[in-house]
């Protein structure tokens, strides 16, 4: 099991304590030129299931409120917080739900660092929403 990165860790830790969800990927978000893969690493994300007993509506209604409530305080600039469900096909008939949580920099042009600080910036805002 690999550690959580440092500047994600106080979401997922916030996450897991409201006994709804429970984390199982996280990742920090990696903005440097040489930090980028195929897979585009320019958000932080914390990626989650209902905890044992709560139900995908009460989930769900959670984290309309802490994306709604994001929004109204803060904005969309510089920092979007975005959640969806992710459908992934884990066999020919079967399909895993999965929830995201999603920290994006407005603007993909800034430079690194600054991406790298409005994305702290935002998940200490989302920390006290939670």
């Amino acid at each position: 099991m690999e550690a959580i990165e440092p500047k994600i860790r106080p979401l997922v830790d916030v996450l897991n304590s409201t006994g709804l969800i429970r984390t199982f990927s996280s990742c920090e978000g990696h903005f440097l030129p040489e930090d980028q893969t195929l897979v585009d690493r320019n958000h932080a994300e914390v990626r989650f299931l209902p905890a044992d007993g709560i139900s995908i509506e009460e989930v769900e209604k959670w984290l309309t409120s802490i994306v709604i409530r994001f929004k109204t305080r803060h904005g969309l600039i510089p920092v979007k917080v975005t959640a969806y469900k992710l459908y992934t096909p884990i066999g020919d008939e079967a399909v895993e739900e999965t929830f995201v949580l999603q920290l994006t920099p407005f603007n993909r042009f800034e430079p690194p660092d600054r991406k790298r600080a409005d994305i702290d910036r935002a998940i200490g805002q989302v920390v006290v929403l939670v």
